[in-house]
């Protein structure tokens, strides 16, 4: 009997992502042939530094545990750049209103997606390679095989066209942008609000098992078991932690006449809207409002005290003669 072969690690991790070798190029933003290549080698030696991140990013490892993989020994010095991105969210994120772990997880929920490489930040239709929104845009798959935007309401993406979907993929690569630059994301607009949202319900809870054992030391509140939402009460956990993230980045439901519960509720019912001068129709959710304004009126209001809020309302009342 030959012996049995054994299998390239690269390969298993890809395996265990469900990736085909073309999603994983095209992740990596390496060619095909790159990524064959790699596969194929016991060693980095020969791969551009640039590459070597690709790789890493398109198996979802940190630098050192990618490393670590190849059976590289370089793992102290590739460990810098991580350490420096820990170091970065941690000043950045301090637990008001999201932890450096939530926006690690919500970033890398972007990141990593076949929709929105974070690297060009730029659609390449040219290199589709048969999947995500770029196949989508060739006309070689379906708007339900797409990463993230699949999630958007049926009445959207009934009445919408590949434009609208193009500035809609831009909202969602706003959102992890805006991690990336250590900054919270806010909405100023109906789009921001569902990309939040879609971003949100797209993400799990950071745990050892996954960003916080990709990048060691993030800060967060709370210590987290392994892969926590796969035990007994691990759905509801899951709910409770996302439930908090809408909480802390979506403005306060009376901040926008309920447009977004509305569009729910509507949707639940089967019906729609089709008048474009409706507030609430597709084409209307790119339309900047004074959301952010409302929402920290709203906010500071709620942090008052009784006794300064019963003050206010007093005033309110005198103004208009009470």
């Amino acid at each position: 009997m030959f012996p049995q072969r054994s299998t390239n690690p690269v390969r298993q991790r890809r395996i265990e992502l469900a990736l085909t070798q073309q999603e994983a190029a095209r992740r990596a933003e390496v060619s095909v042939a790159t990524w064959r290549r790699l596969e194929a080698a016991s060693g980095l030696d020969g791969f551009k530094a640039d590459n070597v991140r690709g790789f890493a990013r398109a198996l979802r490892l940190g630098m050192a545990e990618f490393h670590r993989l190849m059976g590289s020994d370089e793992v102290d010095e590739v460990d810098q750049e991580s350490d420096d991105l820990v170091r970065f969210f941690n000043a950045s994120f301090t637990g008001d209103p999201i932890t450096a772990a939530d926006a690690m997880a919500l970033h890398s929920t972007v990141a990593f997606s076949d929709f929105a490489p974070m690297n060009s930040k730029r659609f390449a239709v040219e290199h589709a390679l048969g999947c995500g929104f770029p196949a989508f845009l060739k006309g070689e798959a379906s708007i339900r095989e797409v990463d993230l935007l699949r999630d958007l309401p049926e009445l959207a993406l009934t009445q919408v066209n590949n434009h609208w979907l193009v500035r809609m993929g831009e909202r969602i690569m706003r959102v992890g942008g805006l991690l990336g630059e250590g900054r919270v994301p806010r909405a100023v607009c109906l789009a921001d609000e569902y990309a939040l949202s879609i971003v949100i319900m797209n993400t799990d809870p950071p745990s050892v098992g996954d960003v916080l054992h990709m990048y060691p030391g993030l800060h967060d509140r709370e210590h987290l078991a392994p892969r926590y939402w796969e035990d007994e009460d691990g759905h509801e956990l899951v709910v409770d932690w996302r439930d908090r993230m809408l909480g802390a980045l979506l403005p306060p439901e009376e901040a926008h006449d309920y447009r977004r519960h509305d569009l729910l509720v509507l949707e639940m019912h089967g019906q729609g809207i089709y008048d474009i001068s409706d507030p609430r129709h597709p084409l209307r959710w790119f339309d900047r409002d004074d959301l952010q304004g409302r929402c920290q009126s709203s906010l500071d209001y709620a942090r008052l005290s009784d006794e300064e809020k019963e003050t206010r309302e007093r005033e309110a009342l005198e103004r208009i003669g009470w």
